[in-house]
């Protein structure tokens, strides 16, 4: 960093820590007494990732040949329940600013209490201000709500802009992953989010081979992709991978003073919301391969590296029947090639003049999702789905049935992606997030804090009365 932001870095500590004595009745932790903790933490967030996304990844897994989801076998487990300050469901800020800071807010805050006059300290702060290094990794967009949650402040998490320009002067050493979205300000005179991460002492990296160089010593935002990152069913060759981000991260961040590390799998979430089980699966797995790369460091640790595991919120309302076996799961959603996002263009380019026809429409669902042999009623299905594809958005019949089958995406793509999920025995009760408990994994010095019934806000309380 150069001298002007490490002179900055010194007036954020002292900031941080008169506000730390402020607060410091509010994020006393409930676990006392721990003599011994973590050197190196890693906090791994499944965007989305709800019990039945576990098990339908791990199914997948072992049947792939694979293996079993590393993280799901780790010896410290329980359950977390995600409910905002005032209700049930709650979205990423809301309960991103319960894992960061150990407090309960309203949806659309983040850091902030739901009056939007105080701010919350967070465990990444924390550890920054106590001489650790700090790095985020997502792919997601980095100043989307989860990662933001570690180092902003902000009354509404629609204000990208502002809290971009928070990232840049958040004193981190890394950010790895995507891009950041809505770069300049509204009015459009504002400098790019990436010149003012320049001017604050961050190396700017943009491409792979410019970001697989990268050295410890200055902070690095580091991200491959204008926008999220790809998912990973798409990812093409030679794109950096959710687990080569953290394993960069490993290497600029490792020192005697220990560091945290937080990795989103932001994209699980958009799988889910658009009911896409087969790339669902392989974020999951994306996300567990980014863990594998904590364990490995761990190993070298024993003793001083603590992993844990964990959701933001569940979405999708997903179910899972219990008697569908893993060869019979894998062979249903191994069948679609890309994420039912890449559909929506061929469906947009048959409704261009109003080519297409239902008839002409039946191969290209079974090329990209695998759906042949149709019965009468899933013909039926799709093709009241695609009549309202062939339509201009403005001409749907947007009832309560509409939007029950299709929510706010293409009708087509949807009713093919739950087809496929209900022959896999997956079930996709919403569009949205759900308030359903979500799981929680971890390994290492102060595991045993994470197991059992937990609310989301103990484990931002526990992770920072873990920090050393």
């Amino acid at each position: 960093m150069k001298g002007g932001v490490l002179l900055a870095r010194l007036l954020r500590f002292l900031k941080a820590a008169a506000l730390v004595a402020l607060l410091a009745l509010s994020i006393a932790s409930p676990v006392a007494g721990a003599s011994e903790g973590p050197r190196y933490i890693f906090l791994f967030i499944g965007d989305g990732m709800g019990e039945a996304q576990v098990k339908a990844a791990d199914l997948y897994s072992r049947a792939s040949g694979r293996g079993e989801l590393a993280f799901a076998a780790l010896p410290a487990r329980g359950r977390v329940t995600t409910g905002t300050a005032k209700g049930a469901v709650t979205d990423s800020a809301a309960a991103g600013t319960a894992l960061a800071s150990g407090h309960k807010t309203e949806n659309g805050i983040l850091n902030m209490d739901p009056s939007k006059t105080k701010r919350f300290v967070t465990v990444a702060m924390l550890a920054r201000d106590r001489g650790m290094r700090v790095g985020i990794v997502t792919s997601s967009f980095m100043n989307d709500s989860t990662p933001a949650a570690f180092y902003a402040w902000s009354p509404s998490r629609t204000e990208l802009y502002e809290i971009g320009k928070q990232l840049a002067d958040s004193g981190f050493d890394y950010f790895g992953g995507g891009g950041l979205s809505r770069r300049r300000d509204r009015k459009g005179d504002g400098k790019d989010l990436y010149e003012i991460a320049a001017a604050q002492g961050c190396k700017v990296l943009r491409t792979a081979a410019e970001i697989l160089a990268a050295r410890p010593g200055e902070g690095i935002l580091a991200s491959g992709s204008a926008g999220a990152l790809h998912y990973e069913i798409d990812r093409p060759e030679g794109v950096l991978s959710l687990a080569e981000y953290t394993r960069l991260g490993i290497s600029l961040l490792d020192n005697p003073n220990g560091f945290f590390l937080v990795v989103e799998g932001g994209k699980i979430d958009w799988a889910c919301h658009r009911s896409d089980t087969a790339a669902m699966v392989r974020d999951v797995a994306a996300l567990d391969d980014a863990v594998k790369e904590a364990l490995a460091f761990a190993r070298d640790r024993p003793g001083e590296t603590l992993v844990v595991v964990t959701a933001d919120h569940e979405t999708g309302g997903m179910s899972l029947d219990g008697e569908i076996e893993g060869s019979a799961f894998h062979a249903v959603f191994s069948r679609q090639r890309r994420s039912n996002e890449s559909f929506d263009a061929e469906v947009a380019e048959m409704r261009k003049g109003g080519r297409g026809s239902f008839k002409s429409m039946l191969p290209a669902l079974a090329g990209f999702f695998g759906l042949g042999n149709l019965s009468g009623e899933e013909k039926e299905e799709l093709e009241a789905a695609f009549a309202q594809s062939m339509k201009p958005v403005v001409r749907r019949t947007r009832d309560k049935d509409y939007n029950r089958r299709y929510g706010p995406y293409e009708p087509l793509t949807m009713a093919a992606s739950r087809i496929l999920a209900r022959r896999g025995g997956v079930n996709w009760t919403s569009f949205g997030h759900s308030g359903a408990a979500v799981p929680v994994y971890a390994v290492g010095p102060g595991s045993e804090y994470f197991s059992g019934e937990n609310d989301n806000t103990g484990i931002g309380r526990a992770l920072i009365h873990l920090l050393p």
